[in-house]
């Protein structure tokens, strides 16, 4: 708070509540909630003015108007669909985003994602002695692409009801890894200086894109895709420590989550072989894994989705590598498969 000197003169009693609401607005010894209310009855009461008083209207959320007791809700990234952002409040605040709690460090930072298909973004802050404060994020519209892939066998695009339980297990196994992230600083460091890629290659899947599996529209492309050989090495793009391994799930085989801290992790999937154990810590290019085609796959390559809690966000955002090869505003559609070439047998 800015320290305001003490007048000279003597402040002579004041003759109004409006105006004293404001004088103790000013000194900071009032929330703005409750010197707006009372400022509202005592212009009600005052001479001169006729009518009964009107009951105070609900407060609108506050929006970049800091206070004494709500200095405000800082916010640094792209603010666009898709994007991993950090935030900042007052030191011993706590913080909900769109409802989900954010993990806020003692300096008062906190990682926070948008989603694919946000328009806008309400982060709410609570001190511990009950002020709140509410910022509400426009968020930037991006264009997505849409992919089409035939000639998948049907039962990878319809699974069999009797998978049902398979399916629902694995799921569990999933997002209870991503719910089990601890408070390392790597969740920051992602954000401010990114991710080293896991794995040289073509990038034949991008994040966002609408996929059509033989003809049948599916879920938005949560991650990712790097063509590369058959048991290339893939390599963590940051330090963290691996939360979950599975040598094959239903969907995406061989996989791998590495838990970076603040609620940020990655999956790796369609691996043919894992190389860490549940529980191992790793640095940024340590290997994990290796390529391979397991699970739903049409072809060697690497799936990377990059998370904040269940919340997908574009891993090309955060690499300084791709910076010169994707335009995160543009759509960049998936090639298609191409047909394998009818091998006709000698006589």
């Amino acid at each position: 708070m800015i320290a305001i000197p003490r007048p000279c003169r003597t402040v002579r009693p004041l003759r109004h509540t409006a105006a004293a609401m404001t004088l103790l607005l000013v000194l900071g010894q009032m929330p703005m909630a409750i010197a707006q209310t009372a400022m509202a009855q005592g212009r009600a009461a005052e001479p001169g003015q006729t009518g009964t008083a009107q009951p105070p209207a609900t407060a609108a959320p506050v929006q970049d108007q800091p206070t004494a007791e709500a200095p405000g809700i800082g916010v640094e990234g792209p603010l666009m669909q898709g994007s991993l952002n950090l935030g900042r409040v007052p030191k011993g605040w706590t913080v909900t985003v769109d409802g989900t709690p954010a993990q806020v460090d003692t300096s008062g930072r906190f990682v926070f994602a948008i989603g694919r298909d946000a328009a806008r973004v309400q982060i709410a802050a609570r001190a511990s002695h009950g002020a709140t404060l509410e910022r509400v994020v426009t968020v930037a519209a991006r264009d997505w692409a849409i992919e089409r892939v035939d000639g998948l066998p049907p039962p990878k695009v319809t699974p069999d009801p009797e998978l049902d339980d398979r399916l629902r297990h694995e799921r569990s196994l999933i997002v209870n890894a991503r719910a089990a992230s601890s408070d390392e600083a790597t969740g920051f460091d992602v954000v401010t200086r990114g991710f080293r890629l896991p794995v040289e290659g073509r990038i034949s899947g991008v994040f966002g894109s609408q996929r059509v599996l033989n003809g049948t529209p599916r879920s938005p492309h949560r991650g990712l895709d790097l063509a590369a050989a058959e048991g290339t090495p893939v390599m963590a793009p940051a330090a963290g420590k691996v939360v979950l391994v599975m040598p094959d799930l239903w969907f995406t085989g061989g996989t791998i989550i590495i838990d970076h801290g603040q609620g940020v992790s990655s999956i790796f999937a369609h691996l043919s072989e894992t190389l860490v154990p549940p529980g191992q810590v790793v640095k940024a290019g340590d290997p994990v894994g290796r390529v391979g085609m397991t699970g739903r796959a049409t072809g060697p390559h690497l799936h990377w989705g990059v998370f904040w809690h269940d919340i997908a966000v574009d891993p090309a955002q955060m690499v300084p590598a791709l910076a010169d090869r994707i335009d995160p505003m543009r759509p960049r559609p998936e090639p298609k498969p191409q047909p394998q070439p009818q091998v006709t047998p000698r006589s």
